[in-house]
This record gives C-alpha cells, sequence and structure tokens, in this order.
C-alpha cells in the first residue's frame, strides 16, 4: 500500500508541474498582448443650392355681429382664394386649409369691456414653385387674403445631394486618415466604425406679411430664394496598417 500511494503522489507531483509549464507562457502571452492600432478622424462635405419650391401660409379673417354671419364670410373669402390660387398652383393636392376659428372679440373702453362681435380665421398654405410665388401673392390677395405668413423655402433634389454628399464626407475622411498616417509611413485600412455627426438641411424663411395692403394691383413681390448651403459630417475610424 506504500508503494501505491507513492507512485500516486509522484504521479501528481509531475502533473502539476507539466501543467504549470503549460500555463505559464499562456498567461504571459495574454498579458503581453494589445489591442489594433485605429485612427478616428471626421470627414464633411457641403454644397450650394437655390431653392425651388416654397410654402406660404395666408389668413383670411372676419368679424361680424353673430358667429355664425362671421363663418359664413370668411368661407366665403377662402373659397375665393383657394378658386383664384388653383389655376397657378396646378396641383390641388398642395393647397391646405387649415386653422379655422371662430371666438367673441371685446373691446376695453372707458365704460369697461364691450362686446364687439364674433370673428372667425381661416389659414391657408400653398405650396408651389419659387417661380410662381409671385403671381400666387397677388392672386390671393386680390382674392380677399387679410395676411400672410411669411415664405418657408426648400429644394426639391435635397435626397439625391445628401447621398452624394455622404459619399464625398466618406473620401474627406479617408483623405484625411492617409494624410496623418502618411508622415508615420503608416495607411488607413479596414474601416472600423463610422456614424454620421451631422446633416445640415436648412429650413429657409422670407419676410413676413401681415397686412392686405403690403402689396398692391400695381406692383409685384420680387420673390428671391437666395444661396443656402445643405451640409453633411462623419465620424470615421480605421484600423492603421503598418
Amino acid at each position: 500500500m506504500k508503494k501505491i500511494y507513492g507512485s500516486l503522489v509522484a504521479v501528481a507531483l509531475v502533473a502539476a508541474v507539466v501543467l504549470g509549464a503549460w500555463l505559464l507562457p499562456v498567461g504571459a502571452a495574454s498579458s503581453e498582448s494589445k489591442d489594433t492600432p485605429t485612427i478616428s478622424v471626421n470627414g464633411t462635405a457641403k454644397i450650394d443650392v437655390v431653392p425651388d419650391i416654397g410654402t406660404i401660409g395666408f389668413a383670411v379673417e372676419s368679424t361680424q355681429k353673430t358667429a355664425s354671419e362671421a363663418l359664413a364670410d370668411v368661407t366665403k373669402t377662402s373659397n375665393a382664394v383657394i378658386s383664384a390660387l388653383k389655376p397657378i398652383v396646378q396641383d390641388e393636392k398642395n393647397i391646405q386649409t387649415g386653422g379655422v376659428n371662430v371666438y367673441p372679440v371685446y373691446d376695453s373702453t372707458d365704460k369697461g369691456t364691450q362686446f364687439i362681435g364674433y370673428r372667425a380665421n381661416v389659414q391657408i398654405s400653398v405650396k408651389s414653385s419659387v417661380d410662381t410665388l409671385s403671381k400666387i401673392i397677388d392672386a390671393a390677395f386680390s382674392a380677399g387674403a387679410t395676411g400672410m405668413n411669411g415664405i418657408t423655402y426648400e429644394y426639391s433634389k435635397t435626397a439625391s445631394v445628401m447621398d452624394q454628399l455622404l459619399k464625398d464626407a466618406m473620401a474627406d475622411a479617408r483623405h484625411k486618415a492617409e494624410v496623418t498616417l502618411s508622415a508615420e509611413h503608416a495607411t488607413p485600412g479596414t474601416l472600423n466604425s463610422v456614424e454620421v455627426l451631422d446633416s445640415g438641411i436648412p429650413v429657409w424663411n422670407q419676410m413676413k406679411q401681415t397686412m392686405a395692403s403690403a402689396t398692391g394691383a400695381d406692383q409685384t413681390l420680387d420673390v428671391m430664394p437666395g444661396v443656402q448651403e445643405i451640409s453633411v459630417s462623419v465620424a470615421v475610424s480605421y484600423v492603421i496598417n503598418q
């Protein structure tokens, strides 16, 4: 029995030595491992465009003794404005009526608050090409619109422009990485990560008109959308080839 026990102890010691010899190099190698080197850069791209679509908000308002009279009057005028705009806009989907309101009106005097009547108003939104906006403004006020809430511009080809800008921004990022690493005789390799940081799609607003007298039969407003910038930027990380 003593011989067998002694043999088992000897085998256990040998196994421990062999196992230790196997584990130590692996642990040492793991502690010496390093992360793959990367470089992070930002890429940008931008382009100037001329807006080709405009949206105008008109108001039609009327004050009468009763709510029904005010609503009837503003409805009649709103229908006249819409009828005047249809031949210019052509696509009726670009004319929207909303914000119909009727409410009592009071006035403060020396004798206290006095009831004036009821005021009704309707908001009419019109979307059309920039080259028709002047005609739309003239037609709306000539038909009875009492106010204008300004012009909002947009560029109809923004989606296709953004696609190209994203490609250009990525190319700009790689170029920056190449120039930066060239000093160390290294190059950007596999794409590690990419994030779209910002896409600048501006909303352009022009002046506001609030009275029908802002335009007249003897003068036409020159609509000038101007030039605006659309931009995009990305954050990109590449594995460094050394």
